[in-house]
């Protein structure tokens, strides 16, 4: 119901998924307004973008 506050992601590729979840932080945005954000397709990248539709109650499957 509030802001972003931080983020954690852990594993191979890490370091290519880590900023768009930054951008939030900084930018506070709620998790509906960083599920707005371009995920591309078919990339791993799109994982944070279905966890971000999640958190914002609009869960993509």
């Amino acid at each position: 119901d509030g802001p972003i506050l931080g983020a954690t992601v852990v594993g191979p590729g890490a370091g290519e998924l880590i900023h768009e979840l930054m951008y939030a932080v900084g930018w506070e945005a709620l998790p509906s307004e960083a599920a707005a954000f371009i995920h591309a397709h078919p990339t791993i990248a799109e994982a944070i973008g279905e966890t971000l539709l999640a958190a914002a109650g609009k869960p993509l499957h």
